[in-house]
C-alpha cells in the first residue's frame, strides 16, 4: 500500500496544529511527522517523544496502518508502520555543537533499532549545509553530515528553496533522509509553497510505494474481491421488502428430498435480490475532506493569507525599488500579519461553535456522538484492521489466533457402561414452527454486523414471514441429514486491538468472526436443543459455572466465592484465591475434547453431527488480498453454539476431582480457583496443587 507523507514545524502554534489537521485531511495524508507540536493529544494516533518536542501522526481514515512498535527519546520518536521504520526528529537552534552530537549518537542507536526495516528520519536539526542546499555549512550542518553517512541515510532533500522563512531572512532547516531501501520507493518529494501554515516553516510532501513484495492477490475463485455486498439498512422501504419475498415465496421448491447445500445457496441468491429490491447498496464512503469545524469561509481567508504572502515576496525581490519602498514593504507586511491573524480567530471561533453544536445534540439523544466520544466508542472510519497490518505480521496473528491440527487425546470422560442415545431418521423431531419463531424472534431484537452474504438480520426477520415455511423445511432437513451447509461455516475475521499490548505479539488482537444472520438463526435452533437435553436428560454442565447460562450472571458467582470465603473465616481459617486466565480460550479448545464431552453429556448423535467441527474457514482482508484460513481447533467464534460448546468442552476440568478444601469457580474461560485451610502455608500450597490439577 502507497503511503501518503507530510512533514512540518508547527512551533508550538494551536491554530497552526488546527490548520494542519485540516491539511491531512483535505490531501488524505497517511502520515505526518510534526515538530514543536502544539501538544501531543493522547490519542492510539499520536506517538511523541519525552519531551513533546516531536510526534507521529498516522490517519486511519485515510488507510494508514496502525503503530505496531514505537520507541520515544529525548528529541526523537520512532515508530513501525507497515515496513517503514520511521523516525521524527527535532533538536532546538539554542543548544551547544557538544549537546547535538550527544543527540545524533542516541538517534544513531534509534535508528538501529530499526534495522533491518527501511528507515526514513525527518525533522528540523537545525543544521545547514550545501548537501541540502543551504548557501554555507556551519558545524552542525558538516557533523550532521557525517551521520548521515555512518547510519547509511541519503538525503532526500532538493533545491535551494528555504523550508524555513521569517521576516528578515530564511534557512533550509527542515530534513528528510531515507535508506537506500526505501529511497528507491520515494515520489514526488516536494516544498508546498502555496500554502499557508500559520508557521515560519512549510510543509514538505512526498509518496512512498509499496514494497515489490505486497500485490493484491486473492485466494481463488471463492474469495470476495471486495467486503460486501452491503446494503444501506437506513433506506429500508419494508414495503417493498415484504412483496417481494411474497413473490419469491411463489417460486416451487424442487420436488423430492431437499439438496441442502443448493437449497442453501439458493436462499442466499434469493435474500440478496430481496435486499435490491428493498434498499440501496451501500457505497463505501470516501474520507472526509475536511475536519468537522472547517468552511469555505476558512478555505477563502487561508487563501487569503497565501495571497497577501505572495505580494509582499513579490515585492521584497524587486530589483528596482521606489523611494517609498520601505514603508510599503512594512505595509504588505502587516497585511499578511493581519490576515493571518484573521484566520487564526476564524479557526478558534469555528471550533468554539461546532463543540457548543456538538453538545447540543445530547438534548435530542443523551446516548448519541457525545456519549460515544467519552466512552471511546466514536470512531473516524477506516480500512479493517487486518488490510492495514504488514503481512508477515498479519500472517502470525492469525496462526496464533487459530493454531494448526495437532493430535490430541482429549481425557476419557464417558462412564463405563453408558452408551449414548440414538435416533433413526423418522424418530428426529422436525423443525417446528414454535421453535422457528422463537428463532426469528431473538434475531429481531439483535444488531449485529452480518456475515460474508452482507444480508442484515432486519432483512431476515422481514423476509421469513413468507419464506419461513421453507426454511423450516430446510432446517428439518439439516436435523435428518446431519448436514450443515458449507458455506454457513465460513465467517469474516475483524481483528481488534487490545490497548496496553505490544503491537508485535498476536496477543495484542482480539479476534471476531462474522457469521451469516441465517447461520446463527438456524444456530438458535440448535443451541436451544442442546440446552434442553442438558437440563431434562443430562448430565448438565457443572453446577459452578456461571458463563453464558440462562438465571447466572457474573453477580452469582461472586456471592458463590464470598459465602466460601465468609465461611472459612467465621471458622477460623485462611482462604487464597487464584485467578487463572487462560490465553486464547475459545480458539485453542481442541476438537476431540469437544466431542467427547458432547459423547459424555449423552448428546444425541444427530445433534453431535450438527455441531459442525470439521470444514470450518475464516477469511479476513490483507494488503495483499483476501485470504483463508482453515481451522481446527476451538469453538466458533461469533457462533451461537460457541459459548455453550465451550461450556461443554471445559466442563471436564471443572468436574474433576479436587483436594478437600479446594474449590473452582467458573465464568466461562475466567477460572478461580479457591484453597481454604488454617495456616496461610498450607492455603498456599493447596492453591499451588489445585491450579497445577486444573490447568
Amino acid at each position: 500500500m502507497d503511503l501518503s507523507f507530510l512533514q512540518a514545524n508547527i512551533n508550538h502554534c494551536a491554530r497552526a496544529q488546527d490548520l494542519l489537521s485540516q491539511s491531512l485531511a483535505h490531501w488524505s495524508v497517511q502520515v505526518a511527522v510534526v515538530a514543536e507540536p502544539y501538544f501531543v493529544p493522547p490519542r492510539d494516533n499520536w506517538v511523541g517523544d519525552i519531551d513533546g518536542s516531536v510526534a507521529i501522526i498516522t490517519q486511519g481514515a485515510a488507510g494508514s496502518p496502525p503503530f505496531t512498535k514505537f520507541e520515544k527519546g529525548q528529541g526523537c520518536v520512532a515508530a513501525l508502520l507497515g515496513d517503514l521504520w520511521i523516525v521524527g526528529v527535532y533538536f532546538s537552534p539554542n543548544r551547544p555543537l557538544a549537546e547535538f552530537e550527544t543527540f545524533l549518537v542516541r538517534l544513531g542507536a534509534l535508528v538501529k533499532q530499526g534495522q533491518p526495516h527501511p528507515t526514513i528520519v525527518a525533522g528540523d536539526c537545525n543544521a545547514k549545509s550545501a548537501v541540502w542546499g543551504s548557501p554555507a555549512t556551519n558545524a552542525r550542518g558538516g557533523v550532521l553530515e557525517e551521520w548521515a553517512i555512518s547510519v547509511g541515510l541519503a538525503v532526500l532533500n532538493r533545491g535551494s528553496v528555504n523550508t524555513c522563512v521569517r521576516h528578515n531572512g530564511g534557512s533550509i532547516v527542515d530534513l528528510s533522509f531515507v535508506s537506500p531501501a526505501v529511497a528507491r520507493r520515494v515520489q514526488g518529494w516536494r516544498f508546498l509553497v502555496g500554502v499557508e501554515t500559520l508557521s515560519d516553516h512549510r510543509y514538505i510532501r512526498f509518496d512512498v510505494s509499496a514494497p515489490p513484495s505486497i500485490r493484491p492477490n486473492s485466494v481463488g475463485p471463492s474469495a470476495p474481491q471486495q467486503d460486501g455486498p452491503w446494503w444501506a439498512l437506513e433506506r429500508l422501504d419494508k414495503e417493498a421488502l415484504e412483496l417481494t419475498a411474497l413473490a419469491v415465496s411463489w417460486l416451487p421448491a424442487p420436488e423430492g428430498p431437499v439438496r441442502v447445500e443448493q437449497e442453501a445457496e439458493w436462499f442466499g441468491v434469493a435474500m440478496s435480490d430481496v435486499c435490491d429490491a428493498a434498499m440501496p447498496r451501500a457505497l463505501r464512503r470516501p474520507p472526509r475532506r475536511e475536519v468537522y469545524w472547517w468552511s469555505a469561509e476558512l478555505a477563502q481567508l487561508r487563501a487569503s493569507c497565501v495571497a497577501s504572502r505572495r505580494r509582499y515576496a513579490r515585492h521584497r525581490c524587486r530589483r528596482i525599488r521606489s523611494q517609498n519602498h520601505e514603508d510599503q514593504e512594512r505595509q504588505l507586511y502587516g497585511l499578511y500579519k493581519e490576515a493571518k491573524r484573521a484566520l487564526r480567530v476564524a479557526i478558534h471561533r469555528a471550533k468554539v461553535a461546532a463543540r457548543r453544536e456538538f453538545l447540543e445534540t445530547l438534548d435530542a439523544d443523551q446516548w448519541g456522538r457525545p456519549y460515544r466520544l467519552v466512552f471511546k466508542k466514536l470512531r473516524s472510519a477506516a480500512p479493517p484492521l487486518s488490510q492495514s497490518l504488514r503481512p508477515d505480521l498479519l500472517a502470525n496473528v492469525v496462526a496464533a489466533l487459530f493454531p494448526a491440527t495437532e493430535y490430541t487425546t482429549p481425557p476419557p470422560m464417558m462412564p463405563t457402561g453408558v452408551a449414548s442415545s440414538s435416533l433413526s431418521a423418522g424418530d428426529i423431531p422436525e423443525v417446528s414452527p414454535a421453535e422457528m419463531r422463537a428463532a426469528v424472534f431473538r434475531l429481531r431484537g439483535k444488531n449485529t454486523a452480518p456475515g460474508l452474504d452482507g444480508i442484515p438480520g432486519k432483512a431476515w426477520v422481514l423476509a421469513l414471514e413468507h419464506l419461513g415455511p421453507r426454511l423450516r423445511r430446510l432446517c428439518s432437513a439439516f436435523m435428518v441429514q446431519g448436514v450443515f451447509p458449507a458455506r454457513w461455516k465460513t465467517g469474516k475475521l475483524v481483528l481488534l486491538k487490545k490497548e496496553g499490548r505490544p503491537a508485535e505479539s498476536p496477543s495484542a488482537y482480539r479476534p471476531i468472526t462474522l457469521l451469516d444472520e441465517v447461520a446463527k438463526l438456524f444456530e438458535r435452533i440448535l443451541h436451544a436443543r442442546l440446552v434442553e437435553h442438558l437440563e431434562r436428560v443430562g448430565p448438565n454442565l457443572a453446577d459452578n459455572q456461571f458463563g453464558f447460562r440462562g438465571g447466572r450472571s457474573t453477580v452469582h458467582a461472586i456471592l458463590r466465592v464470598k459465602s466460601q470465603a465468609e465461611e472459612a473465616v467465621a471458622r477460623g481459617k485462611i482462604v487464597i484465591a487464584v485467578s487463572l486466565d487462560i490465553s486464547n480460550a475459545f480458539n485453542s479448545l481442541p476438537w476431540p475434547c469437544i466431542n467427547e464431552a458432547l459423547r459424555y453429556h449423552v448428546v444425541p448423535p444427530y445433534l453431535r453431527r450438527l455441531v459442525h467441527l470439521s470444514d470450518r474457514y475464516v477469511m479476513y482482508p490483507g494488503a495483499d488480498g483476501w485470504h483463508r484460513r482453515a481451522m481446527s481447533y476451538g469453538v466458533p467464534q461469533g457462533s451461537v453454539l460457541g459459548p455453550l460448546l465451550w461450556n461443554i468442552g471445559y466442563d471436564w476440568v471443572l468436574r474433576g476431582a479436587n483436594l478437600w478444601g479446594v474449590g473452582v469457580t467458573c465464568y466461562a474461560d475466567d477460572t478461580l480457583v479457591t484453597a481454604t485451610s488454617k495456616t496461610f502455608q498450607d492455603a498456599a500450597t493447596l492453591a499451588a496443587v489445585g491450579t497445577e490439577s486444573g490447568v
